[in-house]
């Protein structure tokens, strides 16, 4: 028992309901039910930049069962955006290969098509990393504000992804897909 003082500290164990435990499992399982992007499983040290978690915390983690949930949320909502990212950059590039001398009707489609995107996985992991992130992570708290106060001091929210974002990386101007074609 001293052992296991040692590796988790001498924090008394609190009781949770039955309807809580179940409903922190029923999230957990969501944000890892999809499948990993690599076979193998990644390290603590793959989820979570150094100066963020200490090594004593980092052990503690580990001999628990891996990277804190914020953790693995974070890790999976930087994995879908970047997949969403790539397979909006090569459809908005056929798109402009397609619509090539005609800027009306690519501005027109690519309009229709940001608009038809569906972000609804990564939002909903959004919103839960929103909502649980600063008890997860234990973040402080400004007094003046009583908001939480994200690593750094910045903001922890992230926004949602809908058509705004998609227009704000590939906008509907066919001037601004002629580099990412030529040579094609």
């Amino acid at each position: 028992m001293d052992d296991i003082a040692a590796i988790f500290g001498s924090q008394p164990l609190r009781r949770l309901s039955r309807r809580a435990t179940n409903r922190q499992l029923h999230e957990e399982a969501r944000v890892n039910e999809a499948p990993a992007v690599t076979p193998r499983e990644r390290g603590l040290s793959e989820h979570v930049p150094s100066p963020l978690i200490g090594l004593h915390d980092r052990v503690r983690a580990l001999a628990i069962g891996g990277a804190p949930a914020w953790s693995r949320r974070l890790k999976r909502i930087h994995d879908l955006t970047s997949i969403a990212e790539a397979l909006l950059r090569e459809e908005w590039t056929a798109l402009a290969q397609t619509c090539r001398g005609n800027a009306d009707r690519f501005v027109s489609e690519w309009s229709h098509r940001a608009e038809r995107v569906s972000f609804a996985e990564l939002n909903d992991l959004i919103d839960r990393h929103n909502r649980y992130f600063p008890a997860e992570a234990n973040l402080a708290m400004d007094v003046h504000t009583r908001d939480y106060v994200g690593f750094g001091g910045g903001d922890y929210r992230l926004k949602r992804l809908g058509a705004s974002w998609v227009l704000e990386r590939f906008p509907a101007d066919l001037a601004a897909t002629s580099n990412t074609w030529i040579g094609h």
